[in-house]
């Protein structure tokens, strides 16, 4: 199994959201998580924007690349051999966001 990591979800007036912009291994189950706060904050960049969908683009990708890196990790740059991260740290990583009230 492999990973693509892209250093961008958006090109034009298109924007891409869950595992077409930044699949999180399967190995973590964060997938779906993943994917629905993605939509949530792409809407909510796009409303706050205005008609500058370009902005809402760019504010949607600062506001959650380092979240989406830091789930990507879990299983791509963890304990040589694949095993487990702490429970602590698992959940230090999937709680490392906040979630803004649009």
């Amino acid at each position: 199994m492999s990973q693509i990591l892209m250093d961008r979800w958006s090109r034009g007036r298109v924007a891409l959201v869950g595992d077409a912009g930044y699949c999180c291994s399967p190995l973590s189950g964060q997938g779906t998580s993943v994917a629905l706060l993605g939509a949530y904050i792409l809407a909510g960049e796009l409303k706050a924007a205005g008609d500058d969908y370009q902005l809402g683009f760019a504010n949607y990708h600062a506001e959650f690349h380092g979240f989406v890196e830091r789930n990507q990790w879990l299983v791509s740059d963890n304990i040589p051999g694949g095993a487990p991260i702490p429970q602590e740290e698992f959940e230090r990583i999937v709680h490392s966001i906040t979630i803004k009230d649009y």
